[in-house]
């Protein structure tokens, strides 16, 4: 459950090297929900859990030794060459691993003045892959993958300790061992973890004091911590130790926290018994912020995290337009309510004359068919109605042909009609009309798919030659054609030869004439 300025509900997976715990924060409080120990029968467990509950997104925390933290200097450069730049040195660095990340810490005083680089990653990440693989694969949210180093770094910030010079959070975990957190000015540079048992001493106090000693010194081989700088250390534990809150070992400067002391443990439920530091940093990081920032995940992990955003923030964005789209129309729907009003008037005045148009289709004989068939009848009448064509009309046309053609002389005239866009029923049948009923032929009117048929037959004459006469023919039909809405075809011309063909001279050749046939074809209107 999230919006889009934080969340309301958050399930956490606590890992470490022994075991993973699944932390819930919800309501303000953070409880423990399960225990697991990486064996079959658990990631058996954590899928039902899944199954059971897909909207409330995840955050991993790995407490873990295998992080690895490298400081080191690199030329200033910006935009997309410190991008390409940084990108290049994480793969060299951290080949084996998805889970890592850099960031600009800040830049050497002398010199060039290089670009200080924190590289940051999860060295071991089997460990956290098999777990979130499972929550991916039924497309939950991840909102952030995490150390518990980085968890500190966000603590600290919310207790005002982001101005600290140096800083070392120290935060003891009954079952991770005892993690230390090197923090400058609000930004970790090295974090590191010691197992639970390592130490040679028994002594809670006497551990605390060797491994911060350890600590300092590494910080100062490396130049992170100068040799003659105080080393604020902020000790959280659940452990009992000595009534005094603070004590000074040479350059560490110890500032100790008993966990269930803190305002915010008793909205901490632990099965284990109490809570470690970071469960309480993650309760107060969760409280002011409402959200944990990743560190380790790449883009692919966080992909549903931005569909669940992007889905956010359109519903948000329709309600708004929504909202201004209501406000806009307040006048318009006092307008539709007044026009209600006015037609509850009219239909008042009209009541009247709806009885007395009543009272008249009463007087009315039933009609003897139904209306959707009387449609029927007065729609195909109006179809063939459209299909008429009248005799003079066709011969005003062909006699305006014979007028450019004097020398054509008609023999026959013929009517008849065809169908285009025949069905395979009367494609079978033969041809039309001779292989048709007279059902099918009514069939063709009424559909629109008859066509009239026009065969003139006739000689024509020329004093000079068959070209000639034939010429005549096309001029014949080149003068119906321009009359628009008819094809016409020559079927015979005088220059033809065949066996069927009349064709005639004078012993002179002065004279040629010869038979021709033209089919006029006119598509019935639908």
């Amino acid at each position: 459950m999230f919006g889009i300025f934080g969340h309301s509900k958050l399930n956490l997976l606590l890992i470490d090297s022994d075991e993973v715990l699944h932390l819930r924060w919800q309501s303000g409080e953070l409880h423990q929900i399960e225990q697991y120990s990486g064996a079959a029968v658990d990631f058996d467990r954590f899928h039902v859990f899944l199954e059971n509950d897909r909207k409330t997104p995840f955050a991993i925390i790995a407490d873990v030794i295998e992080e690895d933290f490298r400081t080191e200097s690199v030329a200033h450069v910006t935009g997309g060459d410190r991008k390409a730049l940084v990108t290049r040195k994480l793969q060299l660095l951290f080949r084996s691993t998805p889970f890592r990340t850099a960031r600009v810490i800040g830049r050497e005083t002398k010199g060039r003045k290089d670009d200080r680089i924190l590289f940051a990653a999860l060295t071991k990440p089997e460990m956290c892959k098999s777990w979130l693989e499972k929550i991916l694969a039924q497309k939950i949210p991840v909102i952030a993958v995490t150390s518990a180093a980085f968890i500190m770094e966000q603590f600290a910030q919310s207790h005002a300790l982001r101005s600290t010079a140096h800083l070392l959070v120290v935060n003891h975990e009954v079952n991770s061992g005892l993690r230390q957190s090197y923090i400058q000015k609000g930004r970790v540079i090295f974090g590191r973890l010691t197992p639970a048992g390592v130490s040679r001493s028994e002594n809670f106090a006497e551990l605390l004091l060797e491994q911060c000693t350890q600590t300092r010194n590494y910080l100062e081989r490396i130049k992170e911590l100068p040799y003659d700088a105080p080393l604020e250390v902020c000790v959280y534990t659940s452990e009992a130790f000595t009534e005094e809150r603070e004590s000074t070992h040479e350059l560490l400067h110890f500032q100790y926290y008993s966990i269930q002391a803190l305002p915010l443990t008793k909205k901490i439920s632990m099965e284990n018994g109490q809570p470690g530091a970071i469960a309480y940093s993650l309760i107060r990081g969760l409280k002011e912020k409402r959200s944990i920032t990743n560190v380790y995940g790449p883009s692919s992990t966080l992909r549903y995290l931005q569909i669940n955003r992007i889905r956010k923030l359109l519903f948000s964005i329709s309600v708004v337009v929504l909202l201004g789209a209501g406000n806009m129309a307040g006048p318009t729907l006092s307008d539709i309510a007044s026009m209600w009003e006015q037609e509850e008037v009219l239909n008042e005045q009209i009541a009247p004359l709806n009885q007395e148009y009543r009272q008249l289709t009463e007087r009315f004989p039933e009609t003897p068919i139904q209306s959707a068939q009387m449609a029927i009848v007065v729609e195909n009448h109006d179809r063939i109605l459209n299909q008429i064509v009248r005799p003079n009309e066709v011969l005003a046309l062909i006699s305006g042909g014979l007028m450019a053609s004097p020398d054509l002389s008609l023999r026959s005239l013929s009517w008849d009609f065809d169908v285009v866009e025949r069905t395979e029923q009367e494609i079978a049948a033969g041809s039309f009309p001779a292989g048709f009923d007279s059902q099918s032929a009514e069939y063709a009117f009424v559909e629109g798919r008859a066509q009239l048929v026009i065969t003139v037959s006739g000689m024509v004459k020329s004093e000079s030659s068959y070209r000639e006469a034939t010429a005549q023919v096309m001029t014949f039909v080149n003068t119906i054609k321009s009359r628009g809405g008819y094809e016409v075809n020559p079927v015979q011309l005088p220059i033809n030869v065949g066996s069927n063909i009349n064709v005639s001279t004078t012993v002179d050749g002065s004279e040629a004439s010869g038979e021709f046939t033209v089919e006029v074809r006119k598509e019935l209107s639908r």
